[in-house]
């Protein structure tokens, strides 16, 4: 039986976090840059990484079309911050993090737009990976490639699928 698509920015973050609890990543609510935001987590190893642990965390947030670049920004970087936050211990040679920010908006928005499909952050160990869903539009926008930490590209675009698109799509 085929699922409706959500009707809302909101009714999309709700099913994001009942895909995750459905995965059982334990998902909760925090506050990320003021926003109310869906969290839940996870780690991988993989060889292919060149034997590393990647924690991932996947944050889903509602914005207004109209949110400023500084804001999204902002949110990108807290979202990086609590993802090292809640890893804990040391980060570098065998071990990172990634945080996958996903903004849910009602509308069109070529600057959301914008923001999403270019790749963030240069910090040590620790990876960002923006993805706007444009739910009037049934849109998922991400990057396609990954100035740093290009090796976990294709993983991250995979969560999105999992995480995202698929409640996007019902």
């Amino acid at each position: 039986m085929a699922v409706a698509p959500p009707a809302s920015a909101n009714e999309l973050v709700e099913r994001i976090h009942t895909t995750l609890a459905g995965a059982g990543l334990q998902p909760g609510m925090v506050n990320i840059a003021g926003f109310n935001t869906v969290v839940g987590g996870s780690s991988t190893f993989k060889w292919q990484w060149m034997a590393t642990k990647l924690h991932w965390f996947v944050y889903a947030t509602v914005m207004a079309p109209g949110t400023p670049a500084d804001a999204l920004d902002r949110y990108l970087d807290d979202a990086c911050q609590d993802a090292i936050n809640r890893k804990g211990g040391m980060r570098g040679a065998q071990t990172g993090v990634a945080a996958i920010t996903v903004v849910a908006i009602d509308g069109v928005a070529p600057e959301v737009e914008a923001w999403a499909t270019k790749p963030h952050g240069r910090r040590f160990a620790a990876l960002t990976f923006p993805v706007l869903a444009e739910v009037a539009a049934a849109k998922v926008v991400r990057p396609e490639r990954m100035m740093l930490g290009g090796i976990y590209t294709g993983f991250l675009k995979d969560l999105v699928k999992q995480y995202v698109e698929a409640p996007m799509h019902g």
